[in-house]
């Protein structure tokens, strides 16, 4: 069941080469016994992705080889990528690595996304607090699970989505 990450791990996600992506989704399926419910394709952001909402997992490959995952995959090779840490107030959050000289970009997503069904908040901000060669990056999160209570019409809400 979907909860909302609290100081807490919300998701890793994990880049693969693209003509590896349905062998890993395969392989974490069978190795954890867990399900990649969403497998979607977002054209402007360059990556195709599968989604494991219940288990934390996202499993992401270029659709091109151009742009920052396909230089990402180039650079490090497969393998960890994104570290998405649950907060409570991401505005708060991002105030709080801004006061550390950190900066942050919150990310923008197509209200057209069918997983967004999922959710009634969904918000994620980039935090650049390590230089590349850590090699993991870190985004921080405010994913509110839709719940049998919310109407099933509610859109999610997206800040300043992409149109």
């Amino acid at each position: 069941m979907l909860q909302h990450a609290s100081q807490r791990i919300d998701h890793l996600a994990i880049i693969v080469h693209p003509e590896n992506l349905d062998t890993y989704i395969e392989k974490f399926s069978k190795l954890l016994g867990v399900t990649f419910d969403d497998v979607i394709r977002a054209e402007d952001a360059g990556v195709a992705a599968a989604l494991s909402w219940d288990s934390g997992l996202e499993i992401v490959a270029p659709l091109r080889k151009e742009g920052r995952y396909w230089e990402r995959l180039e650079r490090f090779g497969e393998g960890c990528t994104v570290l998405v840490f649950g907060v409570d107030d991401i505005d708060e959050a991002a105030a709080r690595a801004n006061a550390m000289g950190i900066e942050t970009r919150e990310w923008r997503f197509s209200p057209s996304f069918p997983w967004l069904k999922r959710f009634t908040l969904f918000r994620e901000t980039k935090v650049e607090a390590f230089p590349p060669e850590f090699v993991m990056g870190l985004t921080f999160s405010e994913i509110v699970p839709r719940t049998a209570e919310d109407p099933a019409d509610t859109p999610c809400e997206l800040v300043d989505p992409m149109l």
